[in-house]
């Protein structure tokens, strides 16, 4: 539109005026439009439009002033240029104009030969306005939609513009020039600028400030001074840009790079073709090739040759589907030699899912495998001698189980004990015993055959398993053939060692339908080779069974009889042979079971050292030996009573401590308490053995040699010992009269213990011409059935008061 072709809208209800109007105006070269009052008006308005509204004040109806409201609410009314003739000239009536919305007023009597160039300059007017707001709102508009925050703000730092992207870096609301002035928020936080404006009045810096929720943030801000209009004074427009996201990605990328440099598992990058793009310095280190020698190069390059062409297609395949493999690959290092690595490949895809890169990890597991070795092997073999140990041993049964049951076929389990080997690792040592066992080892694998199975199942215990067995025979023939090989000689450090082996033989699936059946029926059946005299073998049969349930049954008992005071102690006379008087006694115990009797003491004495009863019931035997000792005195029978001590006693429980508070207790003196050992106590820890012996003798107390001649008999320990006496088993006296060569040793015996100053007292006296020869021989003491079987307290006190023992 032209002002020459304007569209001007004539309001007036005089039909003069707008005829004056009409032809002054379309004589200029505009376009007029009437209405003759304001709603007329305001439809042709609507209707036509218009450039320029000339609206009369005064009309019927809706008059001017209201007229001018009207069209000011409607959108295209906005920016009207609105004249009003008017004849009230009257101040109040310009100001109800210019309140209305007009944008200027005509005085009437018009002048009209200027009306058409005061038109017009309203019109240029009014556009030049229009102009001016379309820039301010483009402006507007264009800061507003900014991404990047920005603010203004006068020359006291009081904020006279932002956008929303500033308000929501700060989490305020900005005010503008029209409402109250506040600090700026950013110079309020933002640290002083590093540097001062350049010649251009402008500068850029970096910096830290708080964001919203008091969130640091790290920005960079461009800043240019200005002048607003008006004030002469130099304002600052501030662009603020977030770089916080930008410096994280950056660090992270610094972080990616460290550790892509220095992390200990070799990374390698390719392209989606498999083409090498980047290494890291890991994998140089691992695999010998440089960055150089890598990159261009595919991830063959390390091929090994160890896994099979499926195996890199069930590779690939699992990549493609799932984007990712994880598992161990053997890699080849440039030198040649290969090693296992665990590895982890990614796939790197875009956003629309195209696979870019692959990143593969992988590091050397070379020590690991030897760990897990190791680890393994230990867990399932015997660090001295390398055989199976007692874990993998049942798996080994359950699988021959398994695999008899499939089959149809029997299996065999042979339990072997070594006879004599706790002997050889005494008196030789334990690095000693180790080697018998490791060489042990060796003889049992050559008795079996490759299918079978040697294992160690505790100290000196093996288990051998026979997978096929056609007959029991067969597996009694391995255990013929065992025990034979272990018979010859072992060489064991320049010493000689012979020791031999019980054998004992289950079958699957007669003797047992599991691991814990089997093993257990062979270890009885190995009890029943030892108890059979060592070195040979049994087979398992049910009655052995029943023979581990009553030893169970008798332990029960003999906790209870012990327990309930069920035990008693007898004692047996001993006399002096050249007297005839009344020598001492050996304490006896015995146990009168309520229901089954009088049980042997050859029967309850070997479990209670098996089971480790016989610390308390020795214990309750001394102290009621010593009570005995301590009323005797009272009625004038002081003779000494002899006390048996087990092993488990001298060397794990009775010390020297708890005897003198005994003697102290019930006030004995020590000469009337003696203790009987048997060699193999002597022989078990010399050296501890003897040390506690030279205490007990310090005491005053007497110590004996019981059942001499039944097992080591050695001049050495009877010398080196401090023994006081010997006690002749009565295995040699029973037959001596009959018996030359028993005759003999008891002869030897005597002349040994008479050279060496002890005294001597025979056991198992059952008649007159034994007791005629051993007095003949010049044995001193004598005990046995011919005297008096052990009998209770009071009967002995009965015997000693015939014998005249009494008040002595």
């Amino acid at each position: 539109m032209s002002d020459e072709t304007a569209s001007i809208l004539v309001v007036d209800d005089d039909p003069l005026i707008r005829l004056l109007a009409r032809e002054i105006l379309e004589q200029d070269g505009f376009v007029v439009v009437e209405a003759t009052h304001g709603e007329e008006a305001l439809q042709q308005f609507a209707a036509t439009g218009a450039d320029l509204v000339l609206l009369d004040v005064l009309m019927p109806g809706l008059d001017g002033f209201a007229a001018c409201e009207r069209l000011r609410q409607t959108p295209s009314g906005l920016h009207l240029p609105i004249v009003m003739m008017t004849g009230l000239e009257d101040e109040a009536s310009i100001r109800r104009a210019y309140d209305a919305g007009a944008t200027d007023f005509i005085a009437k009597p018009i002048h009209w030969p200027v009306l058409a160039y005061r038109l017009r300059y309203i019109l240029r007017a009014s556009a030049a306005v229009r102009e001016l707001a379309w820039r301010a709102e483009f402006q507007r508009v264009l800061i507003d939609t900014l991404p990047i925050p920005l603010s203004v703000e006068d020359a006291r730092g009081e904020c006279l513009a932002c956008n929303p992207a500033f308000e929501a870096l700060v989490s305020l609301t900005c005010v503008t020039h029209s409402g109250p002035a506040r600090p700026l928020v950013a110079s309020a936080e933002l640290p002083p600028p590093p540097n001062p404006l350049d010649a251009r009045g402008q500068r850029v810096y970096e910096t830290s400030m708080r964001g919203t929720g008091g969130n640091p943030r790290e920005v960079i801000v461009h800043q240019a001074v200005f002048v607003p209009p008006g004030t002469g004074e130099p304002g600052l427009i501030s662009a603020i840009l977030d770089i916080t996201e930008r410096k994280r990605h950056e660090e992270r990328l610094r972080l990616a790079d460290t550790v892509f440099q220095t992390a200990a598992d070799a990374i390698v990058v390719t392209d989606a073709q498999g083409v090498i793009k980047s290494v890291n310095p890991a994998f140089t280190t691992l695999t010998g090739y440089s960055p150089a020698e890598a990159i261009g190069e595919t991830p063959r390059l390390l091929k090994s040759e160890r896994h099979d062409d499926q195996f890199y297609t069930d590779l690939w395949r699992t990549l493609t589907e799932t984007g990712q493999w994880t598992g161990e690959i053997w890699q080849r290092h440039k030198n040649g030699p290969t090693f296992p690595t665990w590895e982890s490949i990614e796939a790197v895809r875009d956003a629309d899912g195209r696979i870019l890169e692959y990143v593969a990890f992988f590091s050397d597991i070379s020590q690991r495998k030897l760990a897990e070795q190791e680890i393994f092997f230990r867990a399932n073999f015997d660090p001295l001698t390398g055989l199976p140990n007692r874990s993998l041993l049942h798996e080994r049964v359950d699988q021959s189980i398994k695999q008899a049951r499939r089959m149809g076929r029997r299996m065999g389990l042979l339990f072997l004990d070594l006879d004599r080997f706790k002997q050889v690792n005494d008196t030789l040592g334990h690095v000693v015993g180790d080697a018998l066992l490791c060489q042990v080892a060796e003889r049992l694998q050559e008795c079996v055959r490759e299918t079978d199975t040697v294992a160690r199942y505790s100290g000196d215990e093996f288990v051998l398993v026979l997978p096929e067995v056609a007959h029991a025979r067969d597996a009694c023939a391995v255990a013929e053939k065992v025990i034979e090989r272990i018979a010859e000689p072992f060489a064991l450090n320049g010493a000689t060692v012979r020791i031999g082996v019980s054998i004992g033989v289950a079958l699957y699936p007669g003797h047992g339908q599991d691991q814990a059946a089997l093993l257990r029926h062979a270890d009885l059946a190995m009890y029943q080779a030892k108890a059979a005299g060592r070195n040979t073998y049994r087979q398992y049969e049910t009655l052995m069974t029943d023979q581990v349930v009553k030893q169970m049954s008798l332990e029960t008992d003999l906790r209870l009889a012990l327990l309930n005071q069920e035990l008693a102690v007898h004692y047996q006379p001993i006399l002096d042979l050249e007297s005839g008087a009344l020598a001492g006694a050996e304490a006896l115990i015995r146990w009168p079971h309520p229901q089954r009797g009088m049980v042997p003491p050859s029967e309850f004495i070997p479990l209670a050292e098996d089971t480790g009863l016989i610390r308390e019931i020795g214990a309750w035997v001394l102290e009621r030996v010593c009570q005995t000792l301590g009323e005797w005195d009272r009625i004038g029978l002081r003779v000494p009573i002899s006390v048996n001590l087990s092993s488990h006693q001298i060397l794990r429980g009775l010390t020297v401590e708890a005897v003198e508070d005994l003697l102290r207790r019930y006030s004995l003196r020590s000469e009337l308490l003696a203790f009987e050992l048997t060699e193999s106590v002597l022989l078990s820890n010399t050296i501890q053995a003897q040390q506690w012996l030279e205490a007990i003798r310090r005491l005053g107390i007497r110590v004996d040699i019981d059942d001499f001649g039944t097992g080591y008999s050695s001049l050495a320990y009877l010398k080196r010992f401090p023994v006081n006496r010997i006690k002749i088993d009565r295995a040699f006296v029973r037959d001596m009269v009959s018996n030359p060569n028993d005759r003999a040793l008891v002869e030897a015996m005597l002349a040994m213990a008479h050279s060496l100053d002890l005294d001597v007292v025979a056991e198992g006296i059952e008649d007159e011409e034994q007791l005629t020869l051993l007095r003949r021989l010049g044995c001193e003491y004598a005990q046995g059935f011919y005297f008096s079987p052990a009998v209770p307290d009071a009967d002995f006190v009965r015997i000693a008061a015939n014998l005249g023992a009494i008040g002595q």
